[in-house]
């Protein structure tokens, strides 16, 4: 059964993480991956790096979890690269680049653009290639002093997808999101609450229902971590 390896990941993978948690100067306000579908186009500031681990139930086929990493880095202030660690063995790592078009200010919206690439099978000439796998145009726009929405739009897991997410701030660090999920093979509804521990550091909820897909439901759990590397960090 799973479930009875399941303690012995989730040791490892926060043990690590507890590692990551150690206590450093707070000086800016994180911006993640996780844990909603959506992205916004922010990136990470220059000079540093964020580590960001999920543990993922999915009540599809095999009733399994999974525990898949997310490593960015900055390549400049407009620019990250992206490196995806999946767990299940019918995954393969990904590469991707970030790109944030333009920077949200007050109450006018920003424009990001990401594109992810890895091994694909291809069955006519054999054997694996490197391919674009996905990609998309995410737009954010703050609605009041709490509460902002989240566009994205693009193609993955082998079909074309929208999105649409609110964010809300509930009090100072608390933030919940209700999302919906449409991809051409799949919907998905979700909610979400984040909690930033300081400025470095946020963990997460998740829960939601998926539809055309076995009509089932998901659920995990997830921290971020971000370092400086060298250099001055950026405001963002």
């Amino acid at each position: 059964m799973i479930i009875k390896h399941i303690p012995i990941k989730l040791l490892f993978a926060f043990l690590l993480l507890g590692f990551f948690t150690h206590s450093l100067s707070a000086q800016e306000t994180i911006a993640t991956a996780r844990p909603t579908l959506s992205i916004g186009p922010w990136v990470l500031p220059e000079n540093s790096f964020q580590w960001e681990q999920g543990a993922q139930y999915s009540d599809i086929d095999r009733d399994e979890w999974a525990y898949d990493a997310l490593i960015r880095a900055s390549l400049s202030r407009s620019t990250e690269i992206r490196i995806s660690i999946p767990t299940l063995e019918d995954r393969f790592a990904t590469m991707g680049l970030k790109w944030m078009m333009i920077q949200p200010e007050g109450n006018k919206p920003g424009i990001g653009f990401s594109i992810n690439m890895g091994s694909k099978s291809n069955s006519n000439e054999g054997g694996n290639s490197f391919k674009v796998l996905g990609y998309r145009v995410a737009v954010n726009k703050n609605l009041s002093d709490k509460l902002v929405g989240f566009i994205n739009a693009g193609y993955t897991s082998g079909g074309y997808f929208g999105d649409f997410t609110l964010a809300y701030a509930l009090i100072d660090g608390l933030t919940a999101t209700a999302e919906y999920w449409h991809h051409q093979d799949y919907k998905q509804v979700q909610s979400t609450v984040s909690y930033l521990i300081n400025s470095e550091t946020q963990i997460d909820l998740n829960g939601g229902l998926l539809f055309d897909a076995g009509n089932d439901y998901t659920f995990g759990f997830g921290l971020s971590r971000r370092f400086k590397y060298t250099g001055s960090r950026n405001n963002q």
